[in-house]
């Protein structure tokens, strides 16, 4: 399983994924088996999110949000090659 997580992160390292870092914050990966037999690298962030202050906002509702967009001429979509790497 190990050079299927290092085949995993060279590619997400050539994608811009992820990038190396000299940071002293880090979080363990976990592989997890995906329902077609394939495994998933996630990150841990169970230690991350005890330490970390939530700022609670309430979610606007959804007539507010649709009427700010009515007058609006474009709109955008992504198309992400990997659901869990929303990023850039």
């Amino acid at each position: 399983m190990q050079k299927e997580v290092e085949k995993e992160l060279d590619d997400m390292l050539k994608l811009g994924i992820t990038e190396p870092t000299t940071s002293s914050y880090s979080s363990s990966i976990v592989v997890v088996r995906k329902s077609d037999g394939s495994n998933r690298v996630c990150v841990d962030f169970r230690k991350l999110n005890k330490v970390t202050m939530f700022y609670l906002e309430p979610m606007p509702q959804p007539e507010q949000i649709f009427s700010k967009l009515e007058k609006d001429d474009y709109f955008l979509t992504y198309d992400f090659s990997i659901g869990y790497w929303k990023s850039q």
